[in-house]
């Protein structure tokens, strides 16, 4: 982990995700991993106070940069949106676990919601680089909402759902996970916290069965990155704790990459959670 000023080198509005910003960070790109996050200083001034988390959506070492998608949300997340290319960045990074890609894997199998497609895009350019096969299933509320097709690599197998239908198929993810589940021999998901429940209620019904279900082992040995509200960062605050099966972790530190099979769903919603009963 390191704090490094960074630069801004382009911007993109990507429909309705947010804006994509690409920006100069040597020292952060050299050590990054799919899942992890970089904490942004959101301003020049002590209000807003608190620093936002943003996952890494591209990592290329080689040039040094790092791609962020930020939304709009509040005072800090407009600042941090509206930067523009050359402007500094204070950046606290790389911060938090990463996915595991299993070295017997050739069949990678990737579940995104919303602005949960940046780590499912870095692993998915990652992986298609080194020879394996690659399938992306996104889901959205509409076809604004999807990450754009020509923005990854093209032996990536595209697969999009719309709750209107407007693009894809209609419904969600895991109306679309059954039939590429008994392909896959890997399975990584980030989204929204309802998708990724969704996801962990298949991989119950799965582990309770007494028959044979396509795709059992890949549910069961799935990893998941949460989305969560931070404060530190630094596992001190204890702001974005949730409940698992191990007691209460912090996204941030044991996190947000995590076993599907730990997390405690049932909980709540990540914000309302961090208490065992």
């Amino acid at each position: 982990m390191i704090l490094e000023t960074g630069r801004v080198v382009s911007t993109e509005t990507v429909a309705d995700l947010g804006t994509v910003l690409v920006v100069s960070s040597p020292g952060i790109a050299t050590r990054a991993h799919a899942g992890q996050f970089v904490h942004v200083r959101p301003g020049d001034r002590f209000d807003p106070l608190l620093r936002r988390p943003y996952s890494f959506n591209g990592i290329d070492r080689k040039r040094g940069e790092i791609e962020l998608i930020v939304k709009p949300l509040g005072e800090g997340g407009e600042w941090i949106a509206e930067r523009r290319g050359g402007d500094p960045l204070d950046l606290l990074g790389p911060l938090g676990t990463s996915f595991v890609v299993h070295r017997a894997t050739t069949h990678l199998l990737l579940v995104a919601g919303g602005t949960g497609i940046a780590p499912m895009k870095v692993l998915a350019e990652q992986a298609a680089a080194a020879g394996r096969n690659v399938t992306l299933i996104m889901g959205g509320r509409s076809i604004h909402h999807l990450w754009p097709a020509h923005r990854l690599p093209p032996a990536v197998e595209y697969v999009t759902t719309t709750e209107d239908g407007s693009f894809g198929i209609r419904g969600r993810v895991t109306d679309a996970m059954p039939e590429y589940l008994s392909w896959a021999d890997q399975l990584c998901a980030c989204g929204p916290w309802p998708m990724l429940a969704a996801v962990g209620r298949m991989r119950d019904e799965a582990a309770r069965s007494t028959s044979v279900i396509a795709g059992r082992d890949v549910l069961l040995d799935a990893q998941i990155a949460v989305e969560q509200h931070m404060g530190c960062a630094m596992g001190v605050c204890r702001a974005c704790v949730i409940v698992t099966a191990h007691g209460n972790a912090r996204v941030c530190r044991e996190g947000p990459v995590l076993s599907l099979g730990d997390v405690r769903f049932e909980g709540g919603e990540p914000a309302t959670v961090g208490v065992i009963t």
